[in-house]
């Protein structure tokens, strides 16, 4: 099956499983990148040799002439259309006396190059669902995600597997993969569903690139900013005092941002044409393939997103939605994880998307759009809060053009005294301030911070009982239940399941 006839790599014969050289010789990656050297440009020279080494019983070079074409641009792009090296071939080439490094390369390049990290997201989204990562399935998942034409009879993902294998990626021989995330964190570096090359950064230079690729700045932008986002979305410690010199030189020096300094003003930054190219494009590739949300929409400034929300047409509407929901999640530093309601289907009155916050610990956002200029009231909280049990939500972020109405507020305060849920609000205000600057939304939820652990501050009494085993806290669920109860009626008419199978 040709390289036309499916969107992921094309493997047939071109697999560690099928290559498999002797104790004497050297690994099959490593052989075959030798015989290529040999015989570049010679392609029947080529099919030969591979022939008689590993197909020995084939009464022709079918089976060779794959494994060329799994080297070639239709494969894993080793080889050009004339059947000499890539410049990724060479560089392959080069490690060939280091087959660790070298597996390790090849296994960086399918998991950013050749839609790797799609498949390793696919296989832990069939586990959480409790399905089987069989080859169909997982080949049905790319058609469903992602619109990918893979053929009924190929067997792609199963040789893509097994070269991320030799790297200890993903485990073989099993329709049960165990996935390392720490192996694929140690290959790509922050960031794992990022396809970009930040190898040569350390982890702040990354988070400082990654924050400037979410603001994707117009014009110059402050580096207390960047900086002041980078540490709350990604976790990680930028030293303003040696930031010249541990972050902002260094970056400059690749050629991915200019600065200047003023002096007794902030520095300022811009982004270079290498940064679209090698760092921003990347980025909006993969959301927009994965949201649906197209690139250039992406793209758009918050003042234009809030401009869109009060258009007259309602695709632009719901799509305006969309973008807010998604572009408010990035400067958080989640990841997309699906939709639940979009923003087309609601005429863009409303949008739920579910976005994943992944590092020492995992917590998951639930965040709601309304685009109304009613204020939120208890009945649509209460919704959310039944909507997250079900997905088992740590945060629901709630923005509402219109506000929240003094007894919405209230009924949020009850569910945060007596539940692990934090739920937050942004209203149109702080829509409209965040083109002024996006530093306003960690404002916003550093004041959401602190009030909600305010609500959440422990009494002795409870903690001596939850100490003890007493019944207390059981009196405290029940309270809760209680409380809820008055609002059960909306939760069961307005919370649509269907609209779950999106996430």
């Amino acid at each position: 099956m040709a390289r036309e006839d499916t969107d992921l790599p094309f493997g047939d014969a071109f697999s560690p499983q099928q290559l498999e050289t002797s104790p004497d010789q050297p690994p099959e990656l490593v052989f075959l990148l030798e015989l290529a050297k040999e015989h570049e440009s010679e392609e029947n020279a080529f099919d030969d040799v591979v022939r008689e080494q590993f197909f020995p019983d084939h009464d022709d070079n079918t089976r060779a002439k794959n494994v060329r074409l799994g080297m070639k641009h239709r494969g894993y792009g080793i080889t050009d259309e004339n059947f000499e090296f890539t410049d990724f071939g060479e560089e392959l080439y080069e490690l060939r006396d280091d087959p660790d490094e070298l597996y390790d390369r090849f296994a960086r390049h399918i998991l950013r190059n050749l839609h790797g990290m799609k498949a390793i997201e696919i296989v832990e989204d069939l586990r959480a669902e409790g399905r089987k990562t069989t080859n169909d399935n997982v080949k049905e998942e790319f058609r469903k995600q992602y619109g990918f034409h893979i053929d009924e009879t190929s067997n792609h993902w199963s040789q893509m597997r097994a070269w991320l294998s030799e790297a200890g990626v993903v485990n073989t021989g099993t329709h049960h993969y165990d996935i390392d995330r720490s192996r694929i964190e140690e290959l790509i570096g922050v960031g794992s569903t990022t396809v970009v090359e930040l190898d040569e950064f350390n982890e702040q230079q990354q988070a400082f690139l990654r924050t400037l690729a979410e603001l994707d700045p117009d014009s110059k932008v402050k580096s207390r900013t960047v900086k002041d986002i980078a540490e709350q979305a990604f976790g990680v410690d930028i030293s303003q005092s040696n930031i010249a010199r541990r972050t902002l030189d260094p970056l400059q020096e690749a050629g991915y941002i200019e600065w200047e300094h003023v002096s007794g003003k902030p520095n300022l930054i811009q982004t270079t044409d290498k940064f679209e190219a090698e760092v921003l494009a990347p980025i909006l590739d993969d959301l927009a393939e994965r949201t649906g949300v197209p690139r250039a929409v992406l793209r758009q400034s918050f003042d234009s997103v809030v401009e869109d929300l009060d258009s007259d047409s309602t695709h632009e509407k719901g799509v305006a939605l969309e973008t807010l929901a998604v572009k408010t999640g990035r400067l958080l530093g989640l990841d997309f994880a699906g939709w639940r309601v979009r923003g087309q289907k609601t005429g863009g009155s409303e949008v739920d998307v579910v976005m994943d916050q992944t590092g020492t610990t995992f917590n998951r956002w639930q965040i709601q759009c309304k685009n109304t200029r009613d204020q939120l009231a208890a009945k649509h909280i209460a919704r959310e809060v039944g909507i997250a049990r079900i997905l088992q939500t740590n945060t629901i972020l709630m923005i509402a053009r219109g506000g929240v109405s003094d007894d919405g507020r209230r009924y949020a305060n009850r569910v945060m005294q007596h539940e692990n849920i934090s739920i937050v609000f942004l209203t149109g205000e702080d829509i409209h301030r965040l083109s002024e600057g996006a530093d306003h939304l960690l404002t916003v939820l550093r004041g959401e911070s602190d009030r909600i652990q305010n609500l959440k501050q422990l009494d002795p009494t409870e903690v001596e009982a939850a100490s003890s085993g007493g019944d207390e806290g059981e009196d405290k669920a029940e309270a809760v239940e209680e409380a809820l109860s008055e609002y059960e009626e909306e939760l069961s008419t307005e919370v649509d399941q269907g609209e779950l199978t999106d996430f």
